[in-house]
């Protein structure tokens, strides 16, 4: 955490710890907390809204809606943060598809 408060420090970003502890079982978009949207390590399907995540990546989104609160309608963008894109896997073909196409 030394590395982040100094690399913080020297941009002038203040770095906050949260716990990231059960962060990742309820949904970042409709907050449903159905224990069984965890679908499988790593993966996240949402039975209410249909979200498809990485866990890790909903977890995260949780915690930054808890740190820096606003409507989903607005932009809570710093400008700085990287697009994911979620992958599932195709017991079919052996490989990673976009939901779109392991879906259809």
């Amino acid at each position: 955490m030394k590395s982040l408060d100094y690399k913080g420090e020297e941009r002038g970003i203040e770095v906050l710890k949260e716990n990231e502890w059960d962060t990742s079982s309820t949904c970042s978009r409709c907050g449903d907390d159905t224990k069984s949207n965890h679908v499988e390590r790593g993966l996240y399907v949402c039975s209410s809204c249909e979200l498809v995540a990485n866990v890790d990546c909903n977890g995260a989104e949780n915690m930054c809606q808890k740190i820096t609160p606003s409507p989903h309608s607005e932009d809570r963008s710093n400008g700085c943060v990287a697009q994911t894109s979620t992958y599932m896997f195709n017991r079919e073909s052996g490989a990673f598809h976009t939901r779109e196409q392991v879906v259809s």
